[in-house]
């Protein structure tokens, strides 16, 4: 009969058998989604890329075990970002996470039973200390890991997706659209059409804020990108910039996608006035081919989740989701809240 499982810290002497779980199930994602690094599937290269999560600041840790043998972990980070950071607008500035190199079960484990435990574990610290954001970020597929989080209480908020850069891009681009690389003197056009991305996830139902404290370093990374060896594309109908695809490298591309020359699509948008007419068909066309002359043999972005247009266009034009993120927020009431029953305050 089983023993009993404990749940305990992450100790540095735990990071073998926990890479050989994280080197395991990197394998089963990857029979899924080739475009994901082969290198993770040897335990050297997943402990590696553990430690790393390890060694974060604000890094903790929880493993599984029974009968002295690990079924389990979560390696997690706590994120302090400030509300002027750039970062603000994209991640919670109050918040933890557990990323996708951060967590395994043993085969023949029950994902909801341990990772219910491993979560418990680590939840209780997060909300005392008044973390009430909790994000994990999954593999798409792996149907019992994903059911597990949703158990938890998680919900889908964010997409990665990838594609190969040389692939044809399908769909008619529109007529009479230049596509051209922008320069800093475009950074007029650069900074209304991300301003209109931004309403964009305004809008139902996403309900993405747009953090006014975060402008002036929006404004300065707008600047440092035209001025960056990494392009920004303009479409361009007459005098009147449509469309906009600015790239990172690597971007936020998750880490266990393929190494190979990593490129990011960071902002990828139409003008309202232009959608549906093929204007991001052209772009696309445009950067695709430049990435591919230029070594860059993947291409990575993501989407909100409730993005009606955009995701059905990445979908539509060879992205394959390889990272979805998942996120719970914690009632506030919690803070202060007794749990004693009838009680009223």
């Amino acid at each position: 009969m089983p023993g009993h499982t404990q749940v305990r810290p992450l100790l540095d002497a735990d990071v073998p058998a926990c890479a050989t779980l994280l080197a395991a199930r990197h394998r089963a994602d990857r029979s899924r989604l080739p475009v994901l690094e082969a290198a993770l599937e040897d335990p050297a290269a997943a402990g590696e890329a553990l430690g790393a999560i390890c060694r974060g600041p604000f890094a903790e840790g929880v493993v599984a075990v029974r009968d002295g043998r690990v079924v389990g972990f979560c390696a997690a980070n706590r994120v302090f970002i400030a509300p002027t950071d750039f970062a603000a607008q994209f991640v919670p500035p109050r918040s933890a996470v557990v990323p996708v190199l951060g967590y395994a079960v043993a085969p023949g484990e029950s994902a909801t039973d341990i990772y219910r435990l491993l979560y418990a574990a680590l939840a209780g610290r997060w909300v005392r200390d008044g973390l009430l954001v909790h994000r994990v970020e999954v593999v798409p597929g792996d149907r019992e890991t994903e059911e597990a989080w949703v158990n938890l209480g998680f919900g889908r908020t964010m997409t990665a997706a990838t594609r190969l850069t040389g692939a044809a891009v399908e769909g008619r681009p529109a007529a009479g659209i230049r596509v051209d690389r922008a320069t800093p003197e475009d950074i007029a056009a650069v900074r209304q059409l991300s301003l209109e991305l931004m309403e964009h996830h305004r809008s139902s139902p996403m309900f993405w804020p747009s953090i006014p404290e975060t402008e002036p370093a929006m404004e300065r990374f707008l600047q440092a990108s035209l001025a960056s060896e990494t392009p920004t594309f303009l479409a361009w109908e007459g005098g009147q910039a449509v469309g906009m695809q600015s790239f990172l490298v690597p971007g936020f591309t998750p880490p266990n996608v393929r190494a190979d020359q990593r490129l990011y699509l960071f902002e990828g948008v139409v003008a309202r006035a232009a959608r549906g007419g093929g204007v991001g068909t052209a772009l696309l066309q445009a950067s695709m081919a430049w990435a591919a002359a230029n070594g860059h043999d993947l291409c990575t972005l993501h989407w909100a989740s409730g993005n009606y247009s955009g995701a059905p266009f990445w979908l539509g034009h060879g992205f394959v989701p390889v990272q979805h993120t998942m996120e719970r927020r914690i009632d506030e009431r919690a803070l202060w809240a007794r749990g004693e029953p009838g009680h009223t305050g």
